[in-house]
């Protein structure tokens, strides 16, 4: 993709909404651009807060309820390798509104706001004539690059808001026969900030012994407990979401509408939110379209959140916008094409984060390997879970006293290597890490060069980025 020099890619970017506009209304009078706007699909994205890409049915968890979600995924297409280009919620869900990475955008920082002139999904899709409305979480700003319509409870900023007391809005937004609606549905569920102390379902309606822990947490009964109320809140965000789809089938509109569900990034517990470890940016992505996208599929192409604007934009009809870092997907969703993306990218940083330090984080991967690299390896990683004790992070600590696996879980969370890599093949929940191999030289050889040119490109200079606005 062509490296556009900052200094002008928002101007770009500013310019996009209006020259798409312009493309619309020109020689047209205003019955065309109603028959155009008429023909257009709606759009409906609805978006998990927190939840990996595991704890989903339809992505094999045998024991969480989402009959909702994985309804979806039967009707439509359910990507395997989707991925957040940050594991955390304004840099991501920033970046699923403006089809740019996080450092170009500038909110690469936690409850940051992008740089003055990003112009995001309300922009481009208000310019073709769509009504953009979302109900529940934001966690994005200012407003003139958000001009959503927010529903009733809804606004600029970083608060949990569930949409339980916002149905009769949602309902009205997809009744509206006026205008093809873009609407967002971002309910904070399961956001973790809920294992906070008092924070879960009581009771919780799953067992802990039931839950399926992934092999990367330590098993103890704190985050059984912890991953069991978890579990409850997805089950919860699974029976509003049937809600919202069902009211989409009582209008008729649901074959003339495009369906995305995704997550923002990985579930708050260790090596998942806030990491680049695969936990925390690989989330589930399920698209319908009746009749455009074949139901019953999965792909394994590469995707990053980047790429979800341009790809809807295309489905929309809309004009591509060069300015954007994604790329359209839509030949993959239309069966023309089985790959998206060579390398995949991503980045953390800890600034801004409660209870976080400075703990700068790149990565690349391609469909096997996977290079993390840590621009401050001899500083200690903290957050929610080391020092709230998120995720049952306390009861890890005192395991690892007489148990070799959480003592080096527990090492590794907080103190890593400048350089890790991962074999995703062989090792999919990267517990063994292969840097220091000699048979892995070739892998770092390619991958060093092609983490530092994407930097490069997005003016990313490491370690000033952390203080940087």
């Amino acid at each position: 993709m062509r490296p556009y020099p900052r200094r002008i890619v928002f101007a770009l970017t500013l310019c996009a909404a209006s020259a798409l506009s312009a493309l619309l209304v020109a020689g047209c009078g205003d019955a065309s651009r109603a028959d155009a706007t008429a023909a257009r699909p709606n759009v409906l994205l609805l978006i998990a807060d927190d939840q990996s890409i595991g704890d989903v049915g339809a992505y094999g968890n045998p024991v969480i309820a989402t009959p909702n979600v994985d309804a979806l995924a039967a009707d439509g297409m359910a990507f395997d390798r989707a991925f957040a280009p940050e594991a955390m919620c304004t840099p991501s869900r920033s970046s699923i509104y403006t089809g740019l990475w996080p450092i170009r955008h500038g909110a690469h920082h936690n409850h940051q706001f992008v740089r003055d002139g990003v112009q995001s999904v309300a922009h481009f899709f208000g310019a073709l004539g769509y009504r953009v409305a979302l109900a529940g979480k934001s966690h994005v700003g200012p407003a003139a690059a958000f001009p959503f319509e927010f529903l009733p409870g809804s606004h600029i900023g970083p608060e949990q808001v569930r949409i339980d007391g916002q149905m009769n809005d949602i309902l009205g937004v997809i009744r509206d026969t006026t205008a093809p609606f873009f609407l967002v549905v971002a309910d904070s569920r399961p956001h973790t900030i809920e294992s906070e102390p008092g924070g879960w379902p009581d009771p919780v309606s799953y067992a802990p012994g039931d839950v399926v822990l992934p092999p990367y947490l330590v098993d103890t009964p704190e985050t059984r407990y912890e991953r069991a109320g978890y579990y409850d809140l997805i089950t919860q965000l699974d029976g509003l979401i049937g809600r919202v789809l069902d009211e989409l089938d009582a209008t008729g509109k649901a074959r003339d509408t495009i369906v995305v569900y995704v997550a923002d990034h990985g579930a708050g517990f260790a090596f998942e939110k806030w990491t680049n470890y695969e936990a925390g940016l690989r989330v589930p992505l399920i698209v319908r379209w009746p009749g455009h996208v074949r139901a019953g599929t999965r792909s394994d192409a590469m995707v990053s959140l980047v790429d979800l604007l341009p790809t809807l934009l295309e489905l929309a009809g809309a004009p591509a916008v060069a300015a954007l870092d994604g790329a359209s997907f839509a030949p993959v969703l239309r069966g023309e094409r089985r790959t998206h993306r060579d390398l995949v990218y991503a980045l953390h940083t800890n600034v801004g984060i409660v209870n976080g330090g400075a703990y700068p984080i790149r990565s690349v991967r391609d469909t096997r390997w996977h290079y993390v690299r840590n621009l401050l390896p001899d500083a200690s990683f903290t957050n929610n879970v080391t020092e709230v004790g998120q995720g049952g992070w306390p009861s890890w600590v005192a395991r690892a006293a007489g148990d070799p696996f959480a003592a080096a879980r527990v090492a590794r969370y907080q103190h890593r290597p400048a350089e890790e890599l991962y074999d995703l093949e062989a090792d999919p929940a990267e517990l063994n890490d292969v840097a220091t191999d000699p048979a892995s030289a070739g892998v770092l050889q390619r991958l060093r060069p092609a983490l530092d040119a994407w930097m490069a490109e997005q003016g990313d200079r490491g370690l000033p980025e952390e203080t940087a606005r």
